[in-house]
């Protein structure tokens, strides 16, 4: 449906489940760029009931998107939201996929912009000089915002995850969604089913390194780096995507981060790759520095968390080409498989790959 459609039907939706039958929109729905797995909306409600008041988010999943999906959203918002970390809440979680073509949840708006916007356009445009110029301006951008990245990501990794499980469980979830062992048995279960035999050595190594179950667990995001952390005048507004969220030693999340922002193919001309790759190099340094200057890091765990990542990348990538359908997201592309698969060989010694990529 268009999103004219869209917006008929949200409206209809929210009169029936609140009662209200004159209800009508004060601004949008408006599509938001952004959002693999969902259309992403803005809108806010004239004279509405308390539970919508203020601007509003609705993100609208994909057909895929399945109820428990939805639901463990709802529930990791909310429980955080709770315990007073900067996250938008959610105000309705709908696991019925008939009303707008999707199951959705609708949240509070974030005011701001993504802490490291500027950083997404510092090797954009113009010459090729321009270019260079605006990537050795990156150390610059983010010396100013790792401060405020490390301590958010720390507030996170020092809640007790405990009742975090429990309300995962009392929602009728099971908890395992949350745990690094179900999401490594998960892991392991896609690959096996999209016969991704190529991942094999990847998972070998990771499971002869497992962490010991005794490390003291943490709530990680899992994808926690600037652009999905949002702040307004430099404070921040809340934490954004929580598709990965895992308890995990912290270790996860300082790796997955590494991982994720090491590898991911961002648009580069090829003269100025080597200077790309230096400028990320001290980036990623600085901000692993200074977490572990606030809680001290096992450099072998970080190491293992983003061998862990990259494997979990890979194995999406390798499901959705043995679909021959679809798209793994960031690194559903040749560089993007290849820069994961260097990564894996640098820091296991193990050599992985996918079909097709």
């Amino acid at each position: 449906m268009d999103d004219a459609e869209i917006a008929d039907r949200l409206l209809s939706y929210l009169a029936r489940k609140f009662d209200r039958a004159n209800l009508r929109y004060a601004d949008g729905p408006g599509r938001i760029t952004g959002g693999r797995d969902a259309a992403i909306f803005g809108f806010a409600l004239a004279d509405p009931p308390d539970a919508l008041s203020g601007p509003l988010i609705l993100r609208l999943n994909r057909p895929v998107i399945s109820a428990e999906r939805v639901t463990l959203e709802a529930v990791v918002h909310n429980w955080l939201a709770s315990q007073n970390y900067p996250i938008p809440a959610v105000r309705v979680a709908e696991t019925d996929a008939m009303p707008l073509g999707g199951r959705f949840t609708i949240m509070t708006w974030l005011a701001g912009r993504a802490l490291a916007d500027e950083v997404g356009n510092i090797g954009g445009g113009g010459s090729l000089l321009s270019q260079a110029r605006g990537l050795l301006r990156g150390p610059a951008i983010l010396r100013d915002i790792t401060d405020t990245w490390v301590d958010v990501q720390l507030r996170l990794h020092a809640l007790d995850p405990s009742p975090l499980l429990t309300a995962v469980a009392d929602a009728g979830l099971d908890p395992a969604l949350v745990t690094f062992d179900g999401q490594f048995a998960k892991i392991g279960a896609v690959a096996e089913q999209s016969a991704a035999n190529q991942l094999k050595p990847g998972f070998d190594w990771l499971r002869a390194h497992r962490p010991a179950p005794s490390l003291r667990p943490s709530i990680c995001h899992g994808d926690f780096h600037p652009l999905n952390i949002m702040a307004d005048a430099g404070k921040v507004t809340g934490v954004i995507d929580w598709t990965n969220i895992v308890i995990a030693p912290a270790e996860m999340d300082v790796g997955s981060a590494i991982a994720n922002i090491a590898t991911a193919p961002f648009d580069i001309p090829t003269l100025l790759r080597p200077v790309f790759g230096m400028v990320m190099a001290r980036i990623l340094r600085r901000y692993r520095q200074a977490y572990a200057a606030r809680r001290p890091l096992d450099d072998a765990l970080v190491n293992y968390f983003q061998v862990f990542r990259c494997t979990s990348q890979l194995t999406w990538v390798a499901a959705v080409c043995a679909a021959g359908a679809g798209s793994a997201g960031t690194f559903d592309s040749n560089a993007g498989a290849n820069a994961l698969v260097k990564r894996v060989r640098a820091l296991a010694g193990v050599s992985v790959a996918v079909a097709g990529r």
